[in-house]
């Protein structure tokens, strides 16, 4: 989805608070520069008139969510700061934020909404969506965007929910692997929070998402980190293609996604093809004794729900015509919209089958499943996709 807009960032008119940000905080804001030959590349070639894709890619801080427009969420104001900046740039945006999903679901997707635009400059926001699970995940779409061929720099941001938590930690271990430029807005603001020098309100309008100021202070760190880049003498230095072997795995760096109408079962016992009110696809199941099966390849499988399971036990689920279904409750994960149901297998093609629990205890009626789509992670580029 590409967005425009325009504003100016920078002043202390630029932030909807009393108490605009100091030297010290935006300092503080600026976690790690990494190598900075990438985002100094790109930034050369603003200036020099060229076109630059802006891309972002995270959830629902960079979808917009409680800016009162476009323009001024802090992709927005990124943006509306490249144009003031360098105003002979055709400057192009590309917003990959979805509410609600973190680095898997970005993994998944990112070929489709993100890289399919050829993006010059990621920046990656999922420090609040994320959780212990998935360092794999968050680094299989950094170094999905790393291995483009047009060697995009990337630059991770990381907010804070509630108290100053996030999953800086997990995401910055992955940014120190790959030497990125990282900015935080958590060590920059929540300490002034937390001593009582500002005021929670000012920049977060609920527990996590930023008020017109918070998006304005979180794009003034990310413009920070592009001046140092700017000034820094990396432009003229070779980018080396090859990455470095990975921290986690490449697992989730080679994957096939595909949504549900792209979605064709091989066998099907009374589930339906429905699209909601925003016109986004589902195979629904029909009865408690339905199931629908799926070819896909790779080493792993990953399933994607409308919501999150309400009970894990009433989803099940078999991978290659195994002797008996499992429930999702066997998987030991975290109870939300997206579930690893296999990985470590052979590389090739492979069939899932899921169904609706249909235990007799009438105490527990299974719910109704929706799944938008599965993914193969760990795709071997030599196999033939489905």
């Amino acid at each position: 989805m590409l967005l425009l807009g325009s504003c100016l960032v920078g002043s202390s008119e630029a932030f909807a608070s009393n108490q605009p940000l100091t030297s010290e905080i935006i300092a503080r804001s600026q976690l790690s520069a990494g190598d900075l030959a990438r985002l100094s590349k790109v930034l050369a070639r603003a200036r020099r008139g060229e076109p630059i894709t802006l891309g972002f890619i995270g959830g629902s801080i960079t979808a917009g969510a409680f800016a009162t427009g476009a323009q001024n969420a802090y992709a927005g104001r990124v943006a509306a700061w490249w144009r003031d900046r360098f105003p002979r740039c055709n400057l192009r945006m590309i917003n990959a934020g979805v509410g609600g999903t973190g680095s898997m679901y970005g993994a998944l997707r990112a070929g489709r909404d993100l890289l399919s635009g050829s993006p010059d400059l990621v920046v990656i926001e999922f420090a609040v969506n994320d959780n212990w699970t998935d360092g794999e995940a968050f680094e299989g779409l950094v170094r999905q965007i790393l291995a483009q061929p047009n060697q995009p720099a990337v630059l991770l941001l990381f907010m804070m929910w509630e108290k100053g938590g996030n999953d800086q930690a997990m995401q910055a271990k992955v940014g120190a692997h790959y030497h990125l430029p990282m900015v935080s807005f958590r060590d920059a603001i929540w300490p002034e929070i937390e001593a009582g020098r500002l005021n929670w309100s000012d920049y977060i309008a609920d527990k996590v998402h930023p008020t017109d100021a918070g998006h304005a202070a979180a794009a003034l760190f990310v413009t920070t980190m592009c001046e140092t880049a700017l000034n820094a003498a990396s432009a003229d230095r070779s980018i080396t293609a090859k990455l470095p072997p990975p921290l986690h795995s490449d697992r989730f760096a080679h994957v096939d996604w595909r949504d549900a109408a792209a979605l064709d079962p091989f066998e099907n016992r009374g589930w339906r093809l429905d699209f909601d009110e925003k016109n986004i696809p589902a195979w629904v199941s029909g009865g408690t004794q339905g199931r629908i099966a799926f070819e896909w390849s790779g080493s792993g499988v990953v399933v994607v729900f409308a919501e999150p399971p309400r009970d894990l036990r009433d989803i099940e689920f078999r991978i290659d015509g195994a002797s008996s279904f499992q429930a999702l409750d066997v998987l030991g994960q975290p109870r939300r919209r997206l579930f690893v149901l296999s990985q470590n297998l052979r590389p090739g093609h492979h069939t899932v089958e899921l169904a609706c629990n249909s235990n007799d205890d009438p105490g527990r009626r299974a719910e109704q499943i929706r799944v938008l789509g599965i993914a193969g992670i760990g795709i071997n580029s030599d196999l033939q996709q489905l």
